[in-house]
C-alpha cells in the first residue's frame, strides 16, 4: 500500500471528525441528555454543529480494487459529491479503473455507509501456452483403397507412410509472453506467460533452428511410438506379409523377417531382404534382393544382384548377377552372371538369358527336361555397331561439307572487301555450328565403335561351367552361335571354339 507524506495527520483529523460527528448524533438522538450548558433552553435556540458527508476510501495492497463507503451530512451540512469523491480518489492516488457511473449514481442514490467498489485494476492477459500441431497420424488405422466400383482392396492398406529429410513433421506454436495490466495506482501488472509445450524428438527427426518446427532428419518412412514420432530408414515387417500390413512401396530399404504370402507385393527403392519364402508375390528393387528361403510362382524385378535359397516356377528381371540353389522352370534375364551354388545347384528347365558366364552343378535333368541357356549379347551388340557405322557415316558426309562450306564463305568474304551480306552471315554462323557440334559427334561414335568391337572380342570368351552333369535336352546359345545337346557331359565346360559352340572337359 502506497501512504501519502502527510497519512498520520489525514487520518487523525478525520477521527476527530468522525468523534465530533457521533458525539453529534447522540445529543439529537431521541432520550439523549442534554447538554448542561444548553439545558432550559428551547429547542430552537439550540445550535447545532452542521457536519459535512464525508467519503472513506479504501484498497487492498496489490491496487487491484478500491472500495468507497459514503457517509450522511448531519444538522444541514453539504452532502457529499462526486467531484470530492474523485478529489479523494486522486489523492489516495487512485487514477486506473475509476467507476464514475457508479460513484454518480451511489452519490446521487445517498447510498450511505455501505461499502461499494468503485475502482477495479485493468487485470493483465495471461500468455497462451504453446502447442504441437502434428501433420500426421500418430493411430495409423489401415484404410483399404476403393476402385471406381467402390471395392475395397484389402492389400492396399497405405499403412506404411514415406517422408523425405526436411519434410516437416509437427509446427510448433510458443507460448505467448501475454499483455501487462494495469493496477488502480497505473502501475503496470506483469503478465504470467504461457507455458512451453513438451516437445519429444525422436530417431533421425530434429528441431528447426528457429524452433518452430520438427523435420525429418533423413529419408525413410515415419511412425509414432515411445511418445513421439520416428523416423526409420528401413521399413521392417517382424513377421508374414499378409492382409495385416498389405502391400509395401517404400523407397529406401525393406526388411520382411517372415513370409511373403500369395498375391502380395513389394516394392523397395534400395534394398529388398526376405528371412522367408515369396508365394506368388511380386518384387522389385532398385538395389539387390536376397530372398533366403525361396521364390515360388513369383516376379522379380532387380536393379542389383539377386540371391534366392531356391527359386521356382517365377520370372526374374535383374541387372546384375542372379545366384541360386535350384532354377526349376524359371525364366531369368540378367545383365551379370548366373550361379547355381554348390556342386548340385541345379537349372533344369525353363529359360535362362544373361550377358556374362553361367555357372552351375548340374544343367538339365535326367527326364532331359527342355533347359534353354542363352549367354552374351552378341548379336545385340552387332546390331548397335551397324547403327553406329551407319550414323558415322552421315555424320562424316555433314562434317565433311560444313567444311567446304565454311572455306567458301571465307574465300567469298575476302573478294567482298572483307564482308559478307547478312544472308551470307546467317549461313556462315549455321555452318560454322555444324562442324563444331559434327565434329564432336563424329568423335563420340568412333570411341563407340571401338567400344563395341572391344565388347564382341570379349564375348568370344564366355561360357557356361557345369561342375557336374550336363543332360540332353539342354540348348546353348552363346552370342549367335547355338548347340543342343544330345549325350551327357560331366565337368565340363561349353565354349566358343572356331566359331562354333562346342563342350570340352574342364
Amino acid at each position: 500500500m502506497t501512504f501519502d507524506s502527510d497519512y498520520a495527520e489525514k487520518v487523525s483529523n478525520a477521527r476527530e471528525d468522525y468523534r465530533k460527528s457521533d458525539s453529534e448524533m447522540r445529543r439529537n438522538a431521541d432520550g439523549a441528555q442534554e447538554d448542561p450548558d444548553n439545558m432550559g433552553k428551547p429547542a430552537s435556540e439550540i445550535k447545532k454543529e452542521a457536519v459535512d458527508g464525508s467519503v472513506e476510501i479504501s484498497f487492498d495492497p496489490e491496487g487491484m480494487m478500491a472500495n468507497m463507503i459514503l457517509h450522511k451530512p448531519y444538522n444541514g451540512g453539504k452532502p457529499i459529491s462526486p467531484a470530492k469523491v474523485m478529489l479523494e480518489l486522486s489523492r489516495k492516488g487512485i487514477t486506473t479503473g475509476i467507476d464514475e457511473i457508479d460513484i454518480k449514481d451511489m452519490v446521487e442514490g445517498k447510498v450511505y455507509d455501505m461499502p461499494i467498489c468503485v475502482a477495479r485494476a485493468i487485470p493483465p492477459k495471461h500468455g497462451e501456452n504453446g502447442s504441437i500441431s502434428y501433420r500426421f497420424e500418430k493411430n495409423r488405422v489401415p484404410k483399404p483403397k476403393h476402385n471406381e466400383f467402390g471395392i475395397a482392396d484389402f492389400r492396399e492398406l497405405n499403412l506404411i507412410i514415406p517422408i523425405r529429410k526436411g519434410d516437416i513433421i509437427a509446427d510448433i506454436t510458443p507460448p505467448t509472453p501475454g499483455e501487462p495490466g494495469i493496477n488502480i495506482f497505473g502501475r503496470a501488472i506483469k503478465p504470467e506467460p504461457g507455458k512451453m509445450p513438451t516437445v519429444n524428438v525422436g530417431k533421425n527427426t530434429l528441431i528447426t533452428a528457429d524452433g518452430k518446427q520438427i523435420v525429418s532428419a533423413c529419408d525413410g518412412h515415419i511412425m509414432y511410438g515411445t511418445g513421439c514420432f520416428n523416423v526409420e530408414d528401413t521399413v521392417t515387417v517382424k513377421a508374414d506379409l499378409d492382409l495385416s500390413i498389405g502391400n509395401i512401396d517404400f523407397f529406401g530399404d525393406i526388411h520382411i523377417k517372415g513370409n511373403i504370402m500369395e498375391g502380395f507385393t513389394v516394392k523397395a527403392g534400395k534394398n529388398l531382404r526376405i528371412e522367408g519364402t515369396a508365394f506368388s508375390a511380386e518384387l522389385s528393387a532398385g538395389g539387390n534382393i536376397v530372398v533366403n528361403g525361396g521364390a515360388i510362382n513369383s516376379t522379380i524385378n532387380c536393379g542389383g544382384d539377386v540371391s534366392i535359397g531356391f527359386c521356382e516356377n517365377s520370372k526374374i528381371t535383374a541387372q546384375g548377377n542372379v545366384e541360386s540353389s535350384q532354377f526349376a522352370f524359371c525364366n531369368i534375364f540378367c545383365y551379370g552372371e548366373l550361379i547355381a551354388k554348390g556342386k548340385t545347384g541345379v537349372i533344369a528347365g525353363g529359360k535362362i538369358t544373361c550377358m556374362k558366364n553361367v555357372t552351375a552343378g548340374i544343367i538339365g535333368s535326367e527326364k532331359y527336361t527342355a533347359t534353354e541357356i542363352n549367354i552374351g549379347d552378341g548379336s545385340v551388340i552387332c546390331a548397335k555397331k551397324r547403327e553406329a557405322e551407319a550414323e558415322l557415316k552421315v555424320v562424316s558426309d555433314i562434317y565433311e561439307q560444313s567444311m567446304k562450306n565454311v572455306d567458301f564463305l571465307k574465300m567469298r568474304k575476302n573478294r567482298q572487301g572483307g564482308r559478307l551480306t547478312d544472308v551470307q552471315a546467317k549461313q556462315m554462323k549455321t555452318e560454322t555450328q555444324n562442324k563444331v557440334f559434327y565434329s564432336v559427334r563424329r568423335k563420340e561414335l568412333e570411341e563407340q565403335i571401338a567400344q563395341l568391337e572391344a565388347d564382341l572380342q570379349h564375348r568370344d570368351d564366355l561360357c557356361a561351367i557345369v561342375n557336374g552333369t550336363i543332360f540332353p535336352g539342354s540348348k546353348f546359345c552363346i552370342n549367335y552361335l547355338s548347340l543342343d545337346v544330345t549325350e551327357v557331359y560331366t565337368h565340363s565346360k561349353v565354349v566358343i571354339i572356331d566359331d562354333t559352340v562346342q563342350v570340352i572337359p574342364l
